[in-house]
């Protein structure tokens, strides 16, 4: 699979997103562009709206959207179980497919699928809703699950960051980013002066730290240099 038309894909994307977004047609673009990334033969999204009830966002077909909405009326398939599990889930096969979600399975199999992949859409460590792809034969199959989960990942950014943001408040978080920023280079200084490293050497230790603590970078800083306010 070329890197191309995946860059291609997802540049379009985030352009969308620092434009003024319209969700659905963000989204409308970005499972057509899955299925020709991934060489599927469809592709849709399902969310739980506050109801909990699952919904279709987008499908490349109407004849996917049927399946997403079977799924929601019976509360099974491949979307249910991502959403439940908050982890890809794979089935391929006649006997697999029917096995594992019943008249769902038998649906997809009928529709003339005989493959399945579903990623989650998460967001801050809960799958809200999934991302299904869908192949007509196996042997078609040429999906990378890490760019499968990408295009998940990137949907759930455009489905969260479609509320219009207004330049001030960009304005007011790129503040924030710039804040944390400077903690970082503040740790870097106190790392430099006490392990005698020159700054470069000082940011890789930071890194280091905040890996090994399972920290991100801004909270790794802010310990680094509270430890040394800290010290008499």
């Amino acid at each position: 699979m070329s890197t191309q038309p995946v860059a291609g894909a997802f540049a379009s994307a985030v352009a969308a997103l620092v434009g003024e977004p319209d969700v659905a047609d963000v989204l409308h673009h970005l499972v057509s562009d899955c299925a020709t990334v991934l060489e599927a033969d469809a592709v849709a999204i399902l969310a739980r709206g506050t109801d909990g009830e699952l919904s279709l966002l987008s499908a490349t077909s109407h004849g996917v959207a049927e399946l997403e909405m079977l799924q929601a009326q019976r509360d099974e398939g491949p979307c249910v179980d991502v959403i439940a599990r908050s982890e890809a889930v794979s089935a391929a096969g006649a006997d697999q497919l029917t096995s594992r979600w019943h008249d769902v399975g038998r649906a997809i199999t009928d529709a003339g699928f005989t493959s399945v992949d579903a990623f989650p859409l998460r967001w801050r460590g809960a799958a809200l809703g999934g991302l299904n792809v869908f192949w007509e034969t196996p042997s078609g199959r040429h999906g990378d699950p890490t760019v499968g989960q990408a295009f998940a990942d990137v949907a759930m950014l455009a489905i969260i960051r479609s509320t219009p943001v207004s330049t001030e408040q960009a304005l007011a978080h790129l503040h924030d980013a710039l804040s944390a920023r400077a903690l970082v280079e503040q740790a870097k200084g106190v790392i430099a002066q006490v392990d005698d490293l020159d700054m470069s050497a000082a940011y890789d230790a930071l890194v280091r730290y905040a890996e090994e603590a399972g920290e991100t970078l801004t909270q790794a800083a802010r310990r680094v240099v509270g430890a040394q306010h800290r010290e008499p």
